[in-house]
């Protein structure tokens, strides 16, 4: 245990192998999982996380979001999505369990590969051919991942799901422009980023 968010106490604990179910009641953010490549950072939420003997980790959340965050890399997952995380890198890329067939495996790739293997155009390719509308969640996140060739043709095609605000410019995004970025994400209908950014401000 340790100070939360107001004052009130968070709640922390660490899973190196074998799997927990949560469900908080809580006020989000003070339940807190520590695993070998990531923190797990309850937004109000209930969830399956599982560690296996190598340390990597799977998380399927069943109701209000999940933040992973290691070293400055953050996912965000929502209800009836997943998310792996592997020492060495943190968290990989949420999508949905529904998700068209592939796409998990390309997201491994994508997330846990070098940027010099060559199977990654390949899978970016599958996740950029069958992404939904609802897939914007996994595009949201890779265009600040990977190499800038692979983020600019993330870039091109969350466009063409989900057009880009006037802030959010080609240009913007490439350079890593945070604010552009989150500007981007409440334009998909998923939520609000206020929690995102008092979660930003309590524990940065």
């Amino acid at each position: 245990e340790g100070a939360g968010r107001g004052g009130r106490v968070a709640h922390r604990m660490a899973l190196d192998q074998g799997q927990i179910r949560a469900l908080i009641w809580a006020p989000p953010q003070l339940f807190f999982v520590n695993t070998p490549s990531s923190t797990a950072i309850d937004l109000g939420c209930a969830y399956t996380l599982r560690v296996d003997e190598r340390g990597w980790g799977k998380i399927h959340v069943e109701s209000g979001w999940v933040a992973f965050e290691h070293l400055g890399r953050e996912s965000f997952i929502p209800q009836t999505a997943i998310c792996a995380t592997r020492p060495g890198v943190g968290p990989g890329t949420p999508s949905y369990q529904d998700a068209p067939a592939g796409f998990e495996e390309a997201l491994t790739i994508l997330d846990f590969s070098p940027t010099q293997d060559v199977r990654r155009r390949a899978a970016l390719d599958t996740i950029l051919a069958t992404a939904r509308p609802k897939d914007a969640l996994t595009l949201w996140h890779l265009l600040s991942r990977g190499s800038p060739e692979e983020r600019g043709r993330v870039y091109d095609r969350l466009a063409a799901l989900v057009p880009a605000p006037a802030g959010a410019t080609r240009e913007a995004v490439l350079r890593g422009d945070r604010r552009a970025i989150e500007e981007w994400w409440n334009k998909l209908g998923l939520d609000s980023m206020s929690w995102w950014q008092l979660w930003k401000r309590s524990w940065r």
